[in-house]
């Protein structure tokens, strides 16, 4: 009899991942507490923020004249350089994820809000999806830009859709046992390999987005199809380190409680690959 094969690796739940995940965070930062923001969406709603303290905000949105109501949120905030910080909160009640970037120093902010799928949303097969053409995964994640304390406009800034990415191929070291390989491949897709930890041996591919924040700072997240999890990211190319959240389900089947835990990394170029079209270009003329 030939050898039996041995059993592929588990892809493991946002809430085994989170265990030891998150040694190499960066620190709480504070400064935002007892103050009050308001968000100018470009598309004309607004959200007034309060930091009640160091871990509590309050937040509503008003859309037209639809008013939310005032939502009582525990959050985390860090600051990865002077005057941007990326703040984190669950909303209660529907546990939406809200990931704000916040650019005090330009008066602008991303907002990315993120939802796990429900149970019967998770279990349709890979193979109906593609079928049908849908989404590969089910999480939901929406982008929106908005103006800091006053009306968006025409001159309001916005942190742009990039390329500068793709190619990079990078090392991220999680905790004294996680680490993982990026390499951003394209526009919208970037593969993940697990070199340490409890994902150990295993890789994918997924959805992904690049924002460019400002000189060699990128907003990256990525949205997974396996297990179903959002992953937010502010990447700095110049220190190289990283921080932001992963959010999912706590178990297999999307009905056990929400896991937001935050994470942070020192990273490494390992190399670049840049793609020379004009070659390909060539090849097809000469076999012609």
């Amino acid at each position: 009899m030939g050898n039996r094969q041995s059993r592929e690796r588990k892809y493991i739940s946002v809430k085994e991942l989170s265990t030891g995940f998150s040694d190499n965070i960066l620190p709480p930062d504070h400064s935002l507490a007892g103050k009050a923001i308001e968000l100018w969406y470009e598309s004309g709603k607004k959200a007034a923020i309060t930091f009640t303290n160091q871990v509590v905000l309050t937040w509503e949105t008003i859309d037209g004249s639809k008013k939310s109501g005032i939502l009582r949120c525990p959050y985390a905030a860090v600051a990865p350089r002077e005057g941007s910080f990326f703040v984190d909160f669950i909303t209660p009640h529907d546990d939406k994820s809200v990931s704000i970037v916040l650019d005090m120093r330009r008066t602008c902010a991303t907002i990315v809000t993120g939802l796990m799928p429900t149970q019967k949303e998770a279990m349709i097969p890979l193979i109906v999806r593609a079928k049908e053409g849908m989404a590969l995964t089910p999480v939901e994640v929406l982008f929106e830009h908005a103006a800091v304390n006053m009306p968006f406009s025409d001159v309001t800034p916005r942190h742009e859709r990039t390329k500068d990415l793709v190619g990079e191929r990078v090392q991220w070291v999680y905790s004294s046992k996680d680490a993982y390989e990026h390499i951003y491949l394209n526009d919208n897709t970037y593969s993940w390999h697990c070199i340490a930890g409890n994902e150990r041996g295993l890789a994918d591919t997924d959805r992904c987005f690049y924002y460019k924040i400002e000189k060699e700072l990128y907003l990256f997240v990525w949205i997974e199809k396996i297990i179903p999890t959002l992953g937010v990211l502010l990447e700095d190319f110049a220190a190289m380190r990283s921080c932001g959240k992963i959010f999912g389900r706590e178990g297999y089947d999307m009905s056990g409680q929400i896991v937001n835990f935050p994470v942070g990394s020192y990273g490494t170029r390992l190399n670049r690959t840049e793609y020379d079209f004009s070659r390909l270009s060539n090849a097809r003329r000469e076999d012609a």
